[in-house]
């Protein structure tokens, strides 16, 4: 027999049909039967054995009147043959569970609106469904996120309308109303209601990196003509509270973040009468009939 061949030339020459049909024809004894469960004629089974012989450079079955059996070499080749073939049945049922979205990674990208408000209590009720599906969320400013889905560097994106998401693919996700938080001791605490331009003569904490309710914000005090008195920037809502806490200024925040982590503290929140107050985060994506199993998934929990 021609000596066995170097390791990749080796591997590029097996393949796991042939490799299945030696281990039937080891547990049968037979080559017919071997063909037969393997829906091939005999002769196709017995050149494909010969063919393994060759290339392995030695004997693996023993003919006999009743049948065969491996030789030495070949129950050495059956051992490896049946580990082969088990981790090709793992892998071909991992691979069904990403295919039908059971296991994966979405990149999920969400202002920060969203993250201190719904996606806590969301992504934990659609990993208990979906233990094995990892999401990689990242915060980021309502256009960075829609900048990252249409780069490609999220799956999807959940954040305020913006121009920077035109273009893109939209579902709601949730309505939200904004309002003006304050210590309890403040004056404007004494209000049920009022208007942002009623609060332009106090100082203002506001958030970092030009958030769209910071844009707003420094429109509506140009409208009406005055400076916004911003004191301080922060990088989170719970910053912001924090801030007004210790009486640095007030701040515009979604009612669902303040009741998240207002309330315990010193502070109010006073509902805004302006229409922009109430505001739509939507969820966004290139094509969400292209998006992996996974992400599907996810969209269909967070769209509900």
């Amino acid at each position: 027999m021609a000596r066995v061949s170097s390791p990749r030339s080796f591997l590029r020459q097996l393949d796991l049909t042939t490799l299945d049909l030696f281990a039937l024809t080891c547990e049968t004894g037979s080559l017919t039967k071997a063909a037969e469960r393997g829906q091939l004629a005999t002769s196709a089974v017995s050149k494909r054995i010969a063919e393994l012989e060759s290339l392995a450079g030695t004997p693996l079955l023993l003919r006999h009147a009743r049948g065969v059996r491996p030789t030495p070499a070949g129950d050495l080749l059956l051992r490896h043959a049946q580990d082969i073939l088990l981790e090709v049945d793992d892998l071909r049922a991992g691979l069904r569970e990403y295919a039908r979205g059971m296991r994966g990674l979405v990149r999920l990208s969400a202002n920060a609106s969203a993250v201190e408000q719904f996606l806590p209590e969301d992504i934990a009720a659609f990993t208990g469904k979906h233990p094995e599906i990892r999401i990689d969320l990242r915060q980021a400013t309502s256009r960075m996120v829609a900048r990252a889905v249409r780069e490609g560097t999220a799956d999807i994106g959940i954040c305020s309308p913006s121009d920077e998401a035109k273009g893109l693919e939209v579902r709601p996700y949730r309505s939200e109303r904004l309002v003006l938080v304050v210590p309890r001791t403040h004056v404007l605490g004494r209000y049920r209601k009022l208007a942002y331009e009623q609060t332009l003569d106090h100082a203002q904490i506001g958030l970092r990196d030009s958030s769209l309710v910071q844009e707003t914000l420094t429109h509506e005090a140009h409208l009406v003509r005055r400076a916004l008195r911003q004191r301080i920037e922060v990088d989170s809502l719970s910053a912001m509270c924090r801030m007004i806490e210790c009486g640095l200024g007030l701040g515009v925040m979604p009612e669902g973040a303040f009741r998240t982590m207002g309330e315990a503290r010193r502070l109010r929140a006073v509902p805004l009468t302006d229409a922009w107050a109430d505001r739509m985060l939507n969820l966004y994506a290139v094509n969400f009939a292209d998006l992996p199993a996974a992400a599907s998934h996810l969209v269909s929990t967070l769209a509900s």
